[in-house]
Formats: C-alpha cells, structure tokens, sequence
C-alpha cells in the first residue's frame, strides 16, 4: 500500500478500497482507516474512511434487496441466534442499525445484507449508518493520525475504546436477549 500518499490518485483509491471493504466480512477496517489517516490530513482521511464505507455499505444494502435478494435472505434465515435483533429491527429499524454500527456486534457486510432484506427506507440506513460508524472512524483515524508521534497513547486509545465497545455489547445483548 506504499501508493496511499498525499495524491488525488491516492484520495479516490483510498475511498475505493473503503467502499470494496464494505462489502467483504470481517475484514480490519480500522487498521486500514489508521492507515490512511498516517498519510492523509484528519478531515480528509475521515471523510475517505467514513464516505468510502458509507457508499459501500449502501451498495450492499441495494445489492442485498435488488440482485441478491434470494441468497440474502437465506443467509440471514440462517442464523437464529440474531432472533433477538430481528425483533428490535421490527420495532425500530433505525435503531438496530445505528447501535449496529456503534457497537459491532456483527460485521458491516451482515448488516447491510439484514437491513437490505427489510423493508427499512434507505434514508434511514443511511443516517443509522453514518451516525454509527462516526464515532469508530473518528477514533481510528484519530489513531492514525497520533501512531507515528506516540505508538503507546494510541495503543491505550485505541484498546479503552475497544474495552468501552466490548462493555456496552455485553449490556446491550443482555438487555436485547431478555
């Protein structure tokens, strides 16, 4: 990845790499956010991380409810253990899919291929989406931004952020699996 420098060419390749990644699961999104924010200016490698995943995960959601559809959802009848999930969708989807983003509780790709296969408006996935994933993008290219001045303050921002995200899962899932 040494052509992610300081070039336009490296701005919109970087965005595409985001959006690609939007639709691939499990993949270290954060570390590639960092990445790009030790070689892009704050605002512009948050907008590259945050716009690049936004307009993938849209893709996903139009693929999983136009093209891909049938094999949607099957996947996501597939996995009963997110029953719990499934009903808060129903109650307010906006609110499943903003604490989905918040708190990863499933990858990106799982989230856009369930939201897809409801009947949730895009506008709403849509702010949900980027409402949720600002606050992970700001911490990580904030950590970018930090790692080469200070590799330890950024290891400890980076794991009390990642501690707070494992202690608010866990009351979530066990409010949510009541």
């Amino acid at each position: 990845m040494d052509w992610i420098e300081k070039s336009s060419a490296s701005v919109w390749g970087s965005f595409l790499i985001m959006v690609g990644l939007a639709f691939v699961p499990a993949m270290p999104i954060p570390l590639i956010v960092g990445y790009i924010a030790t070689n892009q200016p704050f605002w512009l490698a948050l907008l590259i991380s945050l716009g690049g995943t936004t307009v993938g995960c849209i893709g996903m959601f139009y693929l999983s409810r136009t093209i891909l559809a049938r094999w949607a959802r099957k996947k996501v009848a597939a996995y009963a253990r997110l029953d719990g999930f499934f009903t808060m969708l129903d109650r307010n989807a906006f609110l499943a899919i903003l604490i989905g983003r918040l708190i990863p509780i499933m990858p990106s790709a799982g989230l856009n291929a369930i939201a897809g296969v409801t009947s949730m408006p895009v506008l709403a996935f849509t702010f949900a989406t980027v409402i949720g994933k600002l606050p992970t993008m700001v911490a990580f290219t904030m950590a970018g931004q930090k790692f080469e001045d200070n590799q330890w303050s950024t290891m400890l921002l980076v794991s009390t952020y990642l501690l707070m995200l494992v202690l608010i899962g866990r009351k979530l899932k066990r409010r949510f699996s009541t």
